[in-house]
């Protein structure tokens, strides 16, 4: 056999660096041209039927092999047993390695969603730079950011709204309690009544929700199904947001990078003496600027209630932008961690 499986590679080698018989090439070529690389339901029933005949082959092959070889002179090389036996093992072998390779290794398109879930629905991509608006069927937008696909239905059934994402977007979704709204994206599930949040996704296949306003339940799609046994279920409110990652399946959440005012509390703003302060002491900011922005704010030295403050901010919108403000005028600094904001600093002294 040593002298079988040395033409079996010098076969191969011939192949690819195109020395082989233009007339075997060509028969190699149409053969693995003619091999179906769709996907199919029955990829394991070929898979195992490919091996088999495979081996089979190269066993009867083995078996056709006389006992005295008659010697090759006079013979063309191509006419021998060896490279008959060599042909076929190499037509049958290649072929199952780019059947493997192309079909049985083929992802679908959004991870944890297969792709006949989305087959049949309207596919929406955004093929340009710019950010592509998609209306759906109840009212609801998605500004769907370069590069995007959305799938969903032209209609929505009488029990659930479920769209499927595929890179970056924002939701702004009509409110509807009796139907609430999913969004299938890479290994998460974001359910939501009627809120405005983004969803996006970096190159390491991280993906992060963070909600502008109302409240979403985000959890991992470990099996393609709405409902999920022992998954975790984060929820987060309007200026929060969560990090699937990837390699290790984790939950990490923490604050959107800009935080502003939630809509409910936009009337605040218009108060004339909303974020200006006059000796006012931080124990009565906090509590303002916590129901202001619906973020915990907590004093990491407790001295720091002791601290008054003058400052005019009322024309700050971002949250970090004003706490720098404050934190300048006591001397103080803020750390974020998690979905927490902490104030950092020597604090002041009560004077009696």
């Amino acid at each position: 056999m040593s002298k079988s499986w040395k033409g079996f590679y010098r076969l191969i080698h011939r192949y690819q660096n195109n020395t082989i018989n233009p007339i075997k090439k060509q028969v190699m070529d149409f053969w693995y041209d003619s091999i179906n690389h769709s996907k199919t339901d029955e990829l394991q029933q070929q898979d195992q039927k490919l091996k088999a005949d495979i081996w089979n082959s190269i066993r009867q092959n083995m078996n056709e092999v006389p006992e005295i070889i008659e010697p090759l002179i006079g013979r063309r090389w191509w006419q021998s047993v060896y490279f008959k036996f060599a042909a076929t093992a190499v037509f049958l072998i290649t072929g199952f390695l780019f059947y493997k390779g192309g079909v049985m290794e083929r992802k679908s398109i959004i991870a944890e969603v297969p792709d006949a879930m989305i087959s049949e629905l309207v596919r929406n991509e955004n093929d340009s730079e710019k950010p592509k608006l998609v209306k759906l069927p109840d009212g609801s937008e998605v500004s769907l950011y370069p590069k995007a696909i959305l799938f969903y239905p032209e209609k929505f059934t009488a029990h659930e709204r479920r769209v499927y994402l595929k890179g970056d977007g924002f939701f702004d979704v009509t409110h509807d309690p009796g139907k609430p709204f999913s969004v299938y994206s890479d290994h998460i599930i974001t359910n939501v009544l009627g809120t405005s949040f983004t969803i996006k996704t970096n190159n390491k296949g991280n993906v992060e929700v963070a909600v502008l306003r109302g409240r979403v339940s985000v959890k991992e799609n470990a099996d393609s199904s709405p409902i999920s046994a022992g998954s975790k279920v984060v929820t987060l409110t309007p200026n929060k947001k969560v990090t699937f990652s990837f390699e290790t399946k984790e939950m990490i959440t923490g604050l959107v990078e800009e935080p502003v005012m939630v809509s409910r509390q936009e009337k605040l703003r218009e108060a004339a003496n909303a974020f200006i302060y006059t000796d006012t002491p931080i124990s009565s900011i906090i509590p303002q600027l916590e129901k202001a922005y619906g973020v915990a704010i907590l004093l990491d030295n407790k001295n720091l209630a002791n601290c008054s403050i003058t400052a005019d901010a009322s024309n700050l919108n971002d949250l970090f932008a004003l706490l720098d403000v404050l934190c300048a005028a006591v001397d103080a600094s803020y750390e974020v961690r998690g979905d927490q904001i902490f104030l950092v600093g020597p604090g002041c002294q009560v004077i009696q």
